[in-house]
């Protein structure tokens, strides 16, 4: 199967897009991020204003435009918006649609990681282990199906680093564009220093000459024309408004940690490094005996991903997945090993018991967060992923279980989704007048599915003035405070974040 996956290139793109495919159909948006993307791009479809993104009926200023643009094709295509207020999507054409983006985008990484390690290291089965290698990362299983804009984001600066270095740089300046559109400056600092980074350790130049190219300026200029104008018409429409919230709060304050968004200290990546690579930590010991830093293209590769891991770091605002760039240089140069692994006994035993404990502490979390039905998908899914740890060929164990694990995860993934309420409520809504509101409580898928702008009652003052009946959405230690309301019918009961929550009808 490996040699038929990746025969060429054409091949390796099938089988990403289906492995993608794979967990994206039927999952409900994750708040808080997803649906307000979602929302957004079928705001603009509903308004015919595909300039200023809107999420909740205000402007969203945190992102760029070009990922929104992305969603409304898919949207468009699959008439989204009509499933949408239909309240009806028997083949869940409304969340595949959503992940559609992601899903080609990190389809096309999976041919550039081949294609990069191919042209440093001109051998067929590193570049096959390198895209193996990727896939074994979990940041390439959860970001291959987000309705997030990374996934976009990592192409377009992949690509570019990927052009320049093929000295294309009018091509380069085009993805570095897309990158900007698609989330700010980050699209231009993270392939900019990565390519001078290239220069001066693979090409041993300082990067002066390049920078003054000819084609560099033009392609400069290809970078302008494209990039600017969204820029230009938002600061026209918005002025200061859209620089302080955009530019400096989303961007230079969330770095150096004035806003406060997700704080984390300094060694915050090194559990998720160790997390996301746990398929890798057996096997740690050898590839630090192997990996010759003398090497040109292993030294760039190391610097690659160490810089955009110091990077982050550094910042004062931190989530997980902002280092998944980083994973791609990693993976090359863990292909152009895999082969040269040992699988020992002392690994695969290891691995096997650890993957067992694994299965087990799943199970028993499972159990005490009252996900039941997901306990046989948790136990049984690792104690298989653990017997691959006895194929004796590492490169075949690796594509085994990276294979289980997508499986298994995405089973997991819909298992998960009948504890979830937002597609019953998004139903009862549609299929009603009767407004909803949220009590001390926020979820921001509602607001995607219900087409509805929520603002989260916290006064019970206030909830007693609206005019019934009214749907309610709150958590259930709250249902006391809710006493007053002598006629309200619990609808049913749900998990949200981790807490128990209620969907009710008041009446009367």
């Amino acid at each position: 199967m490996k040699e038929t996956v990746f025969k060429n290139r054409v091949n390796l793109f099938i089988f990403s897009f289906i492995l993608f495919s794979i967990g994206s159909v039927c999952i409900s948006f994750f708040p808080p991020n997803e649906p307000q993307y979602a929302d957004a791009a079928l705001r603009m479809i509903e308004t015919g204003n595909y300039i200023i993104p809107f999420f909740n009926c205000h402007v969203r200023f945190d992102k760029p435009i070009l990922y929104y643009l992305e969603l409304v094709i898919p949207f468009k295509m699959f008439f989204v918006d009509e499933f949408i207020k239909s309240g009806h999507d028997p083949l869940c054409i409304i969340e595949y649609a959503a992940r559609l983006p992601s899903i080609i985008a990190s389809s096309f990484i999976m041919i550039l990681t081949y294609s990069l390690s191919n042209n440093f290291f001109k051998d067929k089965n590193i570049s096959i282990n390198s895209v193996i290698a990727l896939l074994s990362f979990f940041f390439y299983f959860y970001l291959t199906r987000a309705v997030y804009p990374d996934a976009s984001l990592i192409l377009f600066e992949f690509a570019a680093i990927y052009f320049f270095i093929k000295n294309r740089y009018i091509i380069a300046w085009i993805f570095v564009a897309l990158g900007f559109l698609t989330k700010g400056p980050i699209g231009i600092v993270l392939p900019g220093f990565t390519y001078f980074i290239y220069l001066w350790v693979v090409e041993q130049k300082s990067g002066i000459k390049e920078l003054f190219s000819t084609k560099n300026i033009f392609g400069f200029i290809v970078f302008l024309i494209i990039s600017t104008p969204w820029y230009i018409t938002m600061y026209n429409q918005y002025g200061m408004e859209f620089i302080n919230k955009f530019l400096i709060y989303h961007n230079i304050e969330r770095f150096t940690g004035k806003a406060h968004q997700h704080p984390h200290s300094f060694f915050y990546y090194i559990p998720v490094i160790l997390v996301v690579s746990y398929m890798w930590i057996g096997y740690s010991k050898q590839l630090i005996d192997k990996i010759n830093i003398k090497d040109k293209n292993n030294l760039f590769l190391l610097l690659w991903a160490g810089w955009i891991i110091l990077f982050f770091s550094i910042s004062k605002n931190k989530l997980a997945h902002y280092i998944a760039p980083s994973f791609i240089p990693i993976a090359i140069l863990f292909g152009r090993y895999m082969e040269t692994l040992k699988n020992t006994k002392r690994i695969q035993i290891g691995m096997f018991i650890f993957e067992i404990l694994l299965g087990i502490g799943l199970s028993i979390y499972a159990y005490i967060a009252h996900l039941i039905y997901l306990i046989p998908t948790a136990l049984f899914g690792l104690f298989f992923m653990a017997l691959i740890n006895f194929t004796e060929s590492t490169d075949r164990m690796f594509f085994k279980k990276v294979i289980a694990f997508h499986i298994i995860a995405s089973i997991i993934l819909m298992q998960f989704e009948m504890y979830r309420p937002e597609k019953r409520i998004w139903k009862a809504v549609v299929n009603n007048t009767i407004s909803l509101y949220e009590y001390k409580i926020r979820n921001n898928t509602l607001v995607a599915y219900t087409r509805s702008c929520l603002k989260p009652i916290n006064n019970l003052k206030e909830l007693q003035r609206l005019p019934k009946p009214f749907y309610l959405y709150t958590r259930v230690k709250y249902i006391k405070e809710l006493s007053l309301f002598k006629h309200k019918t619990i609808l049913f009961y749900a998990r949200d974040k981790g807490k128990n929550a209620v969907f009710m009808l008041i009446d009367g």
